[in-house]
């Protein structure tokens, strides 16, 4: 894979909206065309991601910020920033053999970097990282 991040582009600012799916999945919207055009820079053979199937909610290219069974285990009544933008800014490619999702061999993602995020989460009780993991745009995957 050929992806290079430099230091000036980590420093760049993007933005997404907070949105929320009918169970309660929270996540930053993001335009399909950038995960789409970190995807076409891949030289590996890969699948796009399942981001718009009705078992993952027709979600998306997105950043994950509260996951479904987060928001029902602590109690949490309504995040009221949904509509409202965060910024954030570009890490490192990772690929890895992920964790919990078990038809996958292997997965490309793009680190996610963004105190606002992090800020959210923390004023809700939760912790500053979904599953202490660092935020991601998924934009690749090999099944098993």
């Amino acid at each position: 894979m050929k992806i290079i991040v430099s230091k000036k582009s980590k420093e760049v600012q993007f933005k997404g909206v907070l949105k929320k799916t009918p169970d309660n999945f929270y996540y930053l919207d993001i335009p399909e065309s950038f995960a789409s055009g970190l995807y076409a820079m891949m030289e590996e053979d890969a699948d796009k991601p399942p981001y718009n199937l009705k078992s993952f909610n027709n979600v998306g290219a997105h950043i994950s910020v509260i996951g479904t069974d987060e928001f029902k285990d602590n109690n949490i009544e309504k995040i009221k920033e949904v509509g409202k933008e965060f910024n954030f800014t570009i890490g490192d490619v990772v690929s890895l053999n992920p964790e919990g999702w078990d038809e996958m061999k292997k997965v490309w993602f793009l680190q996610i970097k963004s105190k606002e995020l992090e800020d959210l989460r923390e004023s809700y009780g939760l912790s500053r990282k979904v599953d202490g993991h660092e935020y991601h745009i998924t934009f690749g995957i090999d099944k098993k």
